[in-house]
């Protein structure tokens, strides 16, 4: 890169070329829906043209339509209304594929202006690089700034992979618990219809619920232990690895602590859903604490990757 003007040259063509990609991409997005919809207008009135044309050769034959529309000296008029409704039937047919060619043209061609610039990001990229090299050996200054960000941005980037583990341990607990308290209020309801007479049958259906729903409260009770180590990790991430998430951590073993098998020899159903459906909540909340901390991070992402890229450009 031998001057400043050819760097800002290249710079402004770069950018020309994203923004020219962006519309062509949201081009081609829309027309390819058009087209998916004038698609189905075709296909309805292809549709309706036949069931017209089939009419007309209906009268046009030897049926029972056209005998008695002859008995009553109907056979002209009909033949002609049918035709009539055919041929307005023809011209929609005609005039919907018409649009559809038209359309089905205007996409080839945003596809051809798209391929002018598809490689507009990696150009830009690579002309990124090669400011950036230039940077590290002749402007120490710039060079520092580029250092401190990316060390910012790694340490984010870190931070977002633990929040996306952590956001996947929490949706398969929230699943768990969601699956057990099923299982649970299908028990209860059986055993309340078991108490009230329901019979042999009523009474295995709801031990086999019970069956269920254990083995359920055993997935349940993994899934929570595995969020909790994940909000561990974030802490330890954060650097505050001995500050307890809203009372959460060693949640899993309080929640399960002698429980298991308490309830189900105690027949305490309703005691054992009303856990659930507090473990339910309490891990709703942290995800919710998960996706609000994604959020930040993200911006935060954001913020420090157009800061390095302002400082690439020349614009710190």
């Amino acid at each position: 890169m031998d001057t400043m003007a050819q760097w800002n040259e290249e710079l402004q063509r770069c950018k020309q070329n994203l923004q020219a990609k962006a519309r062509e991409e949201r081009k081609v997005r829309a027309l390819q829906e058009e087209v998916r919809k004038q698609e189905g207008v075709v296909r309805e009135c292809r549709d309706r043209f036949g069931r017209e044309e089939a009419d007309v050769d209906q009268l046009k034959s030897a049926s029972v339509a056209r005998l008695w529309n002859r008995l009553i000296g109907r056979l002209d008029e009909r033949l002609r209304e049918e035709e009539r409704e055919a041929a307005d039937a023809w011209l929609k047919y005609d005039a919907a594929e018409a649009a559809l060619r038209a359309l089905e043209g205007e996409l080839a061609e945003a596809r051809r202006s798209l391929g002018d610039v598809i490689d507009a990001d990696l150009a830009y990229e690579r002309l990124l690089s090669r400011r950036e090299a230039w940077i590290r050996e002749h402007d120490l200054a710039a060079s520092a700034e580029l250092q401190r960000v990316s060390e910012s941005l790694g340490e984010l980037r870190a931070m977002r992979k633990e929040l996306d583990e952590a956001k996947q341990a929490g949706e398969k607990a929230a699943r768990a618990l969601a699956s057990a308290e099923e299982r649970l209020r299908s028990a209860r309801n059986w055993g309340t219809y078991d108490m009230l007479g329901g019979g042999a049958i009523a009474t295995h259906i709801k031990h086999n619920r019970i069956d269920e729903a254990r083995a359920e409260m055993h997935e349940a009770q993994h899934a929570l232990r595995m969020f909790e180590k994940e909000l561990n990790d974030l802490r330890v991430q954060a650097g505050v690895p001995d500050v307890e998430v809203g009372g959460f951590l060693t949640f899993a073993d309080y929640f399960f602590d002698g429980f298991l098998t308490d309830w189900i020899v105690q027949g305490r159903i309703d005691d054992a859903l009303n856990r659930v459906q507090r473990g339910g909540g309490e891990v709703r909340r942290q995800l919710d604490r998960v996706a609000a901390d994604q959020a930040k991070t993200a911006q935060a992402i954001a913020e420090q990757e157009a800061r390095y890229r302002a400082t690439l450009e020349g614009g710190r």
